[in-house]
């Protein structure tokens, strides 16, 4: 049975795949050429090779360049995968942050990604300037996601399924954030007032939503919409002006503040805290590039939770 698994994996030449991908990525043979160093004829007889591996063009030319046919692009999306992992097989347990190309594939909520992307890249550039930071859109899909391999990490709250690992990262709280030169003035925002203004509506599959909508919706109260909007920093731009009220968490309305003149208040409603942790899949605990990935992580967060420390206080 083994063996008819591995058929195609036995009369292949593997050295090929890091090729096919710089290939695809590139779309462009003397490019494509000048990564791998090698001559533009070396490249195109590599690329002659892989087509006769796969049974498939893979790159067409056009009239404005090559593109990818349907093949080339499930193997663009699968090598994006499987490559890293290879990588981390045959470099057993080293790890040199200064000289690693891994690809560290993380999956985030809307709120965990804009939180940790304040910070995480410039670590992970300063440390591991050669690897990539590949960062998912939150879906149902994550859980079996990861446990299949496909995902490093996931950045989310609460709780994860077994048998998932997790470390807490951070709590967070919920504010309401609007332009300094708001109409509310001096006055403290009630829950009168809240409901009283116009609101930046936020997608209600992020549990940052769902957990505003709960008291309001045990108390019968409902916000006045005046703007629908998928992303938090698209929002926290659209309110300035206006009389606008975004509900959001207060680690990223702190974030946001450095650089825009807002005004950031207590959310009005009794709402707990929510935990905002990093999961991983078993298999990888002890995997060296990962540790280190995770470790970024937790650093990062920790960064933030210092940077915010103070005004948390204030406004606690």
């Amino acid at each position: 049975m083994l063996k008819m698994h591995l058929t195609h994996t036995r009369t292949s030449d593997l050295n090929l795949l890091p090729a096919l991908a710089v290939l695809l990525e590139e779309r462009s043979i003397s490019k494509a050429a000048a990564r791998y160093n090698l001559s533009q004829p070396a490249m195109s007889r590599l690329l002659q090779r892989l087509r006769d591996t796969f049974n498939d063009e893979l790159l067409i030319r056009t009239t404005s360049g090559y593109e990818l046919t349907a093949r080339a692009r499930h193997l663009e999306v699968e090598l994006r995968l499987l490559l890293p992992k290879v990588d981390r097989l045959l470099r057993g347990n080293g790890f040199d942050p200064t000289t690693a190309t891994d690809v560290f594939r993380i999956c985030a909520t809307s709120t965990a990604a804009t939180l940790v992307l304040s910070r995480l890249p410039r670590r992970l550039l300063a440390a591991a300037p050669n690897t990539v930071l590949d960062v998912v859109a939150w879906d149902n899909k994550a859980f079996d996601d990861i446990a299949h391999g496909k995902l490093d990490a996931l950045l989310t709250f609460g709780r994860v399924p077994p048998p998932l690992l997790s470390q807490e990262l951070l709590d967070d709280q919920i504010t309401c954030v609007m332009c300094d030169a708001h109409p509310l003035g001096k006055r403290a925002l009630t829950k009168e007032i809240y409901l009283a203004y116009p609101h930046v509506i936020l997608p209600f599959d992020d549990v940052w939503q769902s957990a505003i909508a709960t008291p309001l919706t045990n108390q019968l109260r409902v916000r006045r919409a005046g703007l629908y909007m998928p992303f938090y920093g698209a929002a926290v731009t659209a309110i300035e002006g206006t009389e606008l009220i975004v509900t959001m968490p207060r680690r990223i309305a702190e974030t946001f503040k450095m650089t825009a003149p807002l005004r950031i208040e207590p959310f009005p409603f009794s709402v707990d805290p929510i935990r905002y942790l990093i999961a991983w899949h078993p298999s990888s605990d002890q995997q060296p590039a990962l540790v280190w990935f995770r470790a970024q992580v937790a650093k990062a967060f920790k960064e933030i939770a210092a940077q915010t420390a103070s005004a948390t206080a204030i406004l606690s």
